[in-house]
C-alpha cells in the first residue's frame, strides 16, 4: 500500500512576483521668470555694452544665460547657471587671436603672390566650414559643463568627432538626394547629442528612428505646401512630440505636450507684439513663450538619483564664441 501524501505539502510553491516596481512620478519642467525683471537684465546689458564698446558682451551673454537658467525649474528644484563673464571674455580674446592670424597670413602671402594668397584663403575656408559641427558640438559642452540640477552638474561626452562624421556625411547625402535624406541626418545627429548628454553619471538616451521621422517630414512637407505654410506649426509640434516621446533619463521618458495650434499662436503673438512695440516687447513675449513651452515638457517614469554619482565636466568658452562667430550657437 502506498504512502499517503500531505495534501498541503503536494501543492505548488505560490508564484513570488518579487519587489513592486517604484511608482511612476512625473518631473515637470516649469518656468519662473518674470518679464519685467527680465527687462532690467536685458536693459542693463545693452547699456553696458554699449558704454564699454562691447567689451561687456561676456559679461551680458552670461546675465542672460543667468537669469532663465535660474529660473527653470525641473521636479521642484531649479536649474543653475555657473559660468561668468571673465571665462567667456577670456575665451572671446583667444578667438580674435585666431582670426588675426587667419586674416594676417592671407593678407601677408598676397604681398608675394596672389596664387598663394588665393590658396590659404580657399584651404581656410574650408576648413571654416568643417569647423561647424565642431563648434556646435564644443558651445553644447560648454553650457552643459557649467550648468547644473539639484547640485550635479550636466556634461557632454567626447565625442565630437562621431557628431562631426555625422554632421558632414549627412550634410553631404542631403544635397545629394535633394534633401530627401535631411530628416534621416537630422534624427543620427539627435542621436549621437542626446546620447553623448549625462546628468551626473546617468546619460540620456534617445532612441527615435530615422524612417518614422522621415514620414513625419514628408507628409509635412506636402501639407505645408497645400497650406501655404501653416502647416509647417503642426509639423514642426508632432517632430517635437515625437523627439521627446523618444528621449529616457534613468527610468522617465520625455513627454512634450505642445499642439500645433500653440506653436502658431506662440509665433503670431511674438510677430506681432514685437513689431508692435518696436522689440521693447520682447522681454515680456520671451518670458511669456519660455513658460508656455518649459511647462509643457516632463519627464515620466522613475528616476533614482541615489545612484546618480557627480562626475567632472571641462570643456572650453572659447567654443562658445565660435560658435556664436560661426551662426550656430543656441542664440541664449
Amino acid at each position: 500500500m502506498e504512502p499517503t501524501q500531505d495534501p498541503a505539502t503536494s501543492l505548488p510553491a505560490p508564484f513570488d512576483p518579487g519587489p513592486a516596481p517604484p511608482p511612476a512620478e512625473i518631473y515637470q519642467f516649469k518656468y519662473r521668470g518674470d518679464g519685467t525683471a527680465f527687462f532690467f537684465v536685458i536693459i542693463k546689458n545693452i547699456f553696458l555694452t554699449i558704454i564699454t564698446l562691447g567689451i561687456y558682451a561676456a559679461w551680458a551673454k552670461t546675465r542672460r544665460r543667468q537669469y532663465i537658467w535660474n529660473h527653470v525649474e525641473l521636479h521642484g528644484q531649479r536649474m543653475v547657471y555657473s559660468g561668468t563673464g571673465m571665462e567667456l571674455f577670456i575665451g572671446y580674446l583667444k578667438l580674435a587671436g585666431v582670426y588675426l592670424v587667419i586674416f594676417g597670413v592671407p593678407m601677408a602671402l598676397g604681398r608675394v603672390s596672389r596664387t598663394a594668397q588665393l590658396v590659404v584663403q580657399g584651404i581656410i575656408g574650408l576648413a571654416v566650414v568643417f569647423l561647424i559641427p565642431y563648434a556646435i558640438y564644443w558651445s553644447r559642452a560648454y553650457l552643459l559643463s557649467r550648468s547644473s540640477w539639484r547640485g550635479i552638474r550636466f556634461g557632454l561626452a567626447d565625442n565630437s568627432g562621431a557628431y562631426a562624421r555625422t554632421f558632414i556625411g549627412g550634410y553631404f547625402l542631403t544635397l545629394l538626394t535633394l534633401g530627401i535624406y535631411g530628416p534621416f541626418w537630422f534624427n543620427n545627429l539627435r542621436t549621437v547629442m542626446t546620447n553623448s548628454t549625462r546628468l551626473g553619471s546617468e546619460r540620456f538616451t534617445y532612441d527615435g528612428r530615422g524612417n518614422e521621422v522621415f514620414w513625419i517630414c514628408f507628409k509635412g512637407f506636402w501639407l505645408t505646401l497645400v497650406t501655404l505654410g501653416i502647416y509647417w506649426f503642426w509639423m514642426q509640434a508632432r517632430l517635437q512630440r515625437y523627439y521627446f516621446s523618444h528621449t529616457s533619463y534613468g527610468g522617465a521618458r520625455g513627454r512634450f505636450a505642445i499642439t500645433g495650434g500653440q506653436l502658431f499662436g506662440l509665433f503670431i503673438l511674438n510677430a506681432v507684439a514685437t513689431t508692435m512695440s518696436f522689440g521693447l516687447a520682447f522681454p515680456w513675449i520671451a518670458t511669456y513663450s519660455l513658460r508656455n513651452i518649459l511647462d509643457r515638457i516632463s519627464f515620466e517614469g522613475h528616476i533614482d538619483f541615489a545612484q546618480i554619482l557627480q562626475r567632472d565636466g571641462a570643456a572650453s568658452p572659447t567654443a562658445d564664441g565660435l560658435a556664436d562667430a560661426l551662426g550656430v550657437d543656441l542664440g541664449i
